[in-house]
Parts: structure tokens; C-alpha cells; sequence
């Protein structure tokens, strides 16, 4: 088993069994690592995405009910592998001036200093549109670049900021190559992905 994903499934607590990330983690295992990372690098990274995440929605089914927040969350664990694999520089499970963040990319000092270069990820754990657009509001207090918000839902809402949907069209998918297509714009040297 590659180490990579050797690492996230074994560090793991064992009261954890059966959680989404172990699911997600399994599924990923059944994968190459080196077919994920070939279709990332060929640009075609939407249909893996869509592969994996469908078939850990079907696994979690079998076993028991979803539950409101699980396919968000499945979701964010998969979008931490894949920035990981994608080599994508990103700050993740942070709070940047009393606001909460789920991921940054590249980072918060960035943020800080040169907001239309770094892309906010949330993922809300609630279908609660009053909730979700009180999320938007704080994170408009240090990203005031509503297109450089980006929300991951199961369902799409009337939103001022970028969102991707679980659901239907599956919108998520494409959410990689769209970070991709936004890093490998910017000038700096950290911004660059890829070893290969």
C-alpha cells in the first residue's frame, strides 16, 4: 500500500471504524496513487474525483443511513488528499483573525497580505442557509473577494461566492482543476505544482 495513504489510514484512532474518513481512505487505497496522480497531472482529474466519492456515498448507504453532513465531509477529506497529491500549497483547519477557515490556498499569511491570490474553502456542515451565509459573511471579513470564496454544498444555493455542489451535477468534481487552473496563474515560485 503506497505510504501516503499507508499514513492516513493508520493514524487513524481504531474507535474511529467505520467513520466516513475510514471509508474514504479505503476506497482511495483501492486506487493506484499513481493513476490518481496521472490524472491530475493530465487535467482529468473530475472523473477519479466523481469515482471515488460516488463509491464511498455507496459503501456509507449500505452500511447505514447518510447522514446530513457526511457527503460535506467526505468531501473535505478528499479534497485534503488531493491537495496533498496535487502538491497544491494550503492551510487547512486554521482560524485567521477570529475567523474560522477550512482551507486556504496557498495560506494565511497570504491572506493577510495579498487576498486576490489566495482562494477560501468552506465546507459547511449544515444544509441551514441562514447558517452557511453567516459563515460567508465572517470569511468576507478577510477574503473580500467574493469570488475567491468557494463553498462546497450538497445541494446549490442563491450564493454571492463560488459553490460547488455534491448532488446532481456533481460540480465538485471540477473543483481540483480549477484550483490548479488558479495556482499555476500566479507568479510566485510557492504557487507551483508538481514535481514531476
Amino acid at each position: 500500500m503506497p505510504f501516503l495513504i499507508t499514513t492516513l489510514i493508520y493514524n487513524k484512532p481504531s474507535s474511529d471504524l467505520l467513520e466516513p474518513s475510514d471509508i474514504l481512505y479505503s476506497v482511495i487505497s483501492e486506487y493506484e496513487e499513481q493513476r490518481i496522480l496521472s490524472d491530475i497531472v493530465q487535467g482529468e482529474s473530475a472523473e477519479i474525483i466523481k469515482s471515488i466519492f460516488e463509491k464511498c456515498i455507496s459503501k456509507i448507504e449500505k452500511i447505514g443511513e447518510i447522514k446530513p453532513d457526511t457527503r460535506v465531509t467526505i468531501a473535505e477529506g478528499l479534497s485534503h488528499y488531493l491537495l496533498t497529491m496535487a502538491m497544491i500549497p494550503s492551510k487547512r483547519k486554521t482560524t485567521f483573525q477570529s475567523v474560522e477557515i477550512d482551507i486556504a490556498v496557498p495560506d494565511t499569511i497570504t491572506l493577510g497580505t495579498s487576498p486576490q491570490d489566495v482562494i477560501v474553502i468552506s465546507f459547511p456542515k449544515t444544509n441551514d442557509i441562514n447558517v452557511i451565509k453567516s459563515q460567508i459573511e465572517s470569511m468576507k471579513k478577510v477574503q473580500p473577494n467574493p469570488d475567491n470564496i468557494w463553498v462546497v454544498l450538497e445541494d446549490d444555493m442563491k450564493l454571492d461566492t463560488k459553490t460547488y455542489t455534491l448532488k446532481g451535477s456533481m460540480t465538485f468534481a471540477n473543483m481540483l482543476n480549477d484550483l490548479i487552473g488558479f495556482t499555476s496563474g500566479k507568479k510566485q515560485s510557492k504557487l507551483k505544482i508538481f514535481k514531476i
